[in-house]
C-alpha cells in the first residue's frame, strides 16, 4: 500500500540530533546534507510512484523519497549498494539528507532497495515511463524556479558510458551463449544433447578460449555454427519463448552467413556495431570514436548556460545504446527543452547537425549555434561556398552570391527541387586568379564556368559562416564538457556498476541530479558566507569526496562494533 512521508516536515522533541550542540547542528544543518535534503528530499512529489504498489490494505511502503535519495547518493558519491547501505545504517549526514533526525528511525533490509529497482523496471517495460527521468525533471525545474534561473541559452553534449561488462572475443561469446542455452534445457534434453555440448560447458567460456592452440581460433569458429544451427532448428518448438534461445536466435544470425550455398563464419569487418557485446546486457552496442573502442551506452546531457546565472543547471539528460546519433539524440530531446525552458540558442558542437535537426529547429525560435561541423570540408587551399556571400530572398532560398572577387551572380532554380545553379561571367572567371581553387571552375564535362549545388549544401555553408562567427564572439558551449566530467566522475573510468539500458539510463540521471545540488550548495554556501562572515568555514566545507562519508560510516560502525578488521 502507497502513503506518502511527511515525518520528516515535523521535528522530533526528542532525537540524535537534539543531542548535538547548537553549533554542531548548525554545521550539519549548512552542509552539503542540508542542501540535499531541501533541494532534492523534500522536493522529490512521490505520488507519481503510487503505481508501483498495490492498492489493497496492507503494510506502508518502505518511503519512496528515502529510497529515491539512496539512489541518488549512491550515483553521486559511486558507492557499491554495500556502501550505500552502511552510509544509511551510520552515517548521521546521510540520514539527515534523507530526513531523519535519529539513527534509530526508519530501518530496512537492503533487500527493499532491490525490490524497488525491479518495480521501476517493470514499470517501465510495461508502460515506456521512466519514473526517475520523471522525477529529475520535477525536481530541476522546481530548482530552476526556486533560483531564478534564465534558461533561454542551453548547451549540450554527448558521451560513452561504458556497462558493466568484459570484454570477450567473438568465440568466448558464442561459447558462453552455449552454456546459457545448455541451463535452459530440461533434464530430458540436456541428456539428450549432452555429447554435442560437451566441449562448451565443460569450464567456463573464457577457460575454453585459453586453452586453444595457436591456428585453432578459425576452426573453432567454424565448427560452432552447424552445433548453433541445429539448436537452432530442435529447440525452436520447446523453447522459442526463452530468453536463451532469443540470445542463440541473434547470436547466430550476427556471426554466420548461413544460406543453402554458403555456410561460415562472418568476417569481422561484416559484422553489426549493434551485434551483442555481452550476454548479461544485450542492450549495449559497440562505436569506434576517435580511434577508441567503447561497449555500452551514450548519455546527452542538456544544461543552462545564461551567463547571469548563479549556476547553471543540468535540465534534461538521455542515454541510449552507444550507436545512437547525437542529431537524432538532440532532435528526440528539443521537444521537452522546448516545453520546460525558455530557450532560444543552442550550444552544441559539431556532431549536431543534419538535415533531421534543420527540420527540428525550423518551427521554433531556436538559434542553433556550432562550435564546428561535421563532414563534407572543402579540401585545404580550395574555396567552399562557405567562403562566398549569400543573399537570400523571403523564403530563405539562395537569391545572389558574391564570390571572393566581388562578383555578383545571380542563383537560379535547377530542374530538379532543391538543386540551384550560379551562372558567372565567362571572361571574368577566366581572368581570376582563384578560379584554379574555385568550385566555379570547369570540371568533368564542363566548358564554362558554373556552380551547382543542392539545398543541404547551401544550408551547411551558411552554418560554416555562423562558425566562424560564433567562434570569434566567444564559445558558451566550452563548459559542457567539465559538466559532462562531473555526471561520470564517480565511475571508475566511465563504467558504471550495472548493465541494461534503464539501470544505465536511472544511474546517469542520478548522478546528475547530484551534481546539480552540488552547484546549488556552492551558491547557497557563498550566499550563507556574504550574510554571515563570521561563521566558521567548517560549517561550508561541502564534504562531497567519495569517501568523506563513507570513512564517517565506517568509523561509527567500528565503534558500534559492528564491523571487525
Amino acid at each position: 500500500m502507497f502513503r506518502e512521508h511527511k515525518e520528516h516536515l515535523q521535528g522530533h522533541l526528542l532525537s540524535t540530533l537534539s543531542e548535538l550542540p547548537s553549533g554542531t547542528r548548525d554545521i550539519l544543518e549548512q552542509s552539503w546534507a542540508g542542501t540535499f535534503r531541501r533541494e532534492v528530499f523534500e522536493r522529490l512529489d512521490e505520488k507519481p510512484f503510487a503505481v508501483l504498489y498495490g492498492e489493497a490494505d496492507s503494510r506502508p511502503n518502505v518511503p519512496v523519497n528515502v529510497l529515491f535519495g539512496l539512489e541518488t547518493l549512491k550515483s553521486g558519491f559511486g558507492w557499491t549498494d554495500e556502501q550505500m547501505y552502511q552510509a544509511y545504517l551510520f552515517d548521521l549526514q546521510v540520514r539527515y539528507a534523507l530526513g531523519y533526525e535519529d539513527l534509530g528511525d526508519g530501518y530496512f533490509a537492503i533487500r527493499t532497495v532491490y525490490n524497488f529497482r525491479n518495480r521501476l523496471s517493470r514499470h517501465m517495460q510495461a508502460t515506456g515511463e521512466n519514473l526517475v527521468e520523471q522525477s529529475f525533471a520535477q525536481i530541476t525545474d522546481e530548482q530552476v524556479e526556486a533560483f531564478a534561473l534564465l534558461t533561454d541559452k542551453v548547451r549540450v553534449d554527448s558521451t560513452q558510458i561504458a556497462s558493466d561488462i568484459r570484454l570477450s572475443s567473438r568465440l568466448q561469446l558464442l561459447v558462453e551463449v552455449l552454456g546459457r542455452v545448455h541451463r535452459m534445457l530440461g533434464e530430458v534434453d540436456r541428456n539428450r544433447y549432452a555429447e554435442l555440448l560437451e566441449p562448451y560447458i565443460q569450464t567456463k567460456a573464457s577457460q575454453y578460449i585459453y586453452r586453444l592452440k595457436r591456428g585453432q581460433y578459425g576452426e573453432q569458429m567454424a565448427q560452432i555454427g552447424p552445433v548453433m544451427q541445429q539448436l537452432l532448428v530442435e529447440l525452436a518448438a520447446a523453447y522459442a519463448e526463452e530468453d536463451g534461445y532469443h540470445l542463440l536466435v541473434r547470436v547466430f544470425g550476427e556471426h554466420f552467413v548461413w544460406t543453402d550455398t554458403e555456410q561460415r563464419p562472418k568476417e569481422p569487418t561484416e559484422l553489426s556495431a549493434e551485434s551483442l557485446q555481452s550476454a548479461d546486457d544485450p542492450q549495449a552496442t559497440y562505436r569506434k570514436k576517435q580511434g577508441e573502442s567503447y561497449r555500452g551506452y551514450v548519455s546527452n546531457i542538456s544544461e543552462t548556460c545564461h551567463p547571469d546565472n548563479e549556476s547553471q543547471l543540468i535540465v534534461k539528460v538521455q542515454t541510449e545504446p552507444n550507436v545512437a546519433d547525437d542529431e537524432q539524440m538532440l532532435v528526440d530531446a528539443l521537444p521537452d527543452l522546448v516545453d520546460r525552458t525558455d530557450v532560444t540558442e543552442l550550444y552544441t558542437d559539431g556532431g549536431y547537425n543534419g538535415p533531421d535537426l534543420d527540420a527540428a529547429l525550423a518551427d521554433t525560435p531556436i538559434q542553433h549555434r556550432q562550435s564546428a561541423i561535421r563532414g563534407g570540408r572543402t579540401p585545404d587551399g580550395f574555396l567552399g561556398l562557405a567562403d562566398f556571400e549569400w543573399q537570400t530572398d523571403d523564403d530563405g532560398q539562395p537569391a545572389t552570391l558574391i564570390c571572393p572577387q566581388g562578383q555578383v551572380i545571380a542563383v537560379e532554380p535547377g530542374r530538379v527541387d532543391q538543386r540551384f545553379i550560379a551562372r558567372p561571367d565567362r571572361d571574368t572567371c577566366e581572368a581570376c586568379p582563384l578560379l584554379a581553387i574555385c568550385p566555379m571552375r570547369p570540371q568533368g564535362n564542363q566548358r564554362t564556368p558554373g556552380l551547382y549545388f543542392n539545398d543541404r549544401a547551401f544550408q551547411v555553408a551558411q552554418k560554416r559562416q555562423q562558425v566562424t562567427t560564433f567562434s570569434q564572439s566567444g564559445n558558451l558551449r566550452a563548459a559542457v564538457e567539465a559538466t559532462v566530467r562531473s555526471v561520470k566522475q564517480p565511475f571508475r573510468h566511465g563504467k558504471v556498476l550495472v548493465r541494461g539500458l534503464f539501470r544505465v539510463s536511472c544511474v546517469i540521471l542520478t548522478s546528475a541530479l547530484m551534481v546539480n545540488a552540488r552547484r546549488l550548495h556552492k551558491v547557497v554556501t557563498q550566499k550563507q558566507k556574504d550574510s554571515d562572515p563570521s561563521a566558521p568555514d567548517s560549517a561550508f566545507l561541502p564534504l562531497f569526496s567519495r569517501s568523506a562519508t563513507l570513512s564517517s560510516a565506517w568509523k561509527v560502525a567500528q565503534s558500534l562494533s559492528l564491523i571487525h578488521i
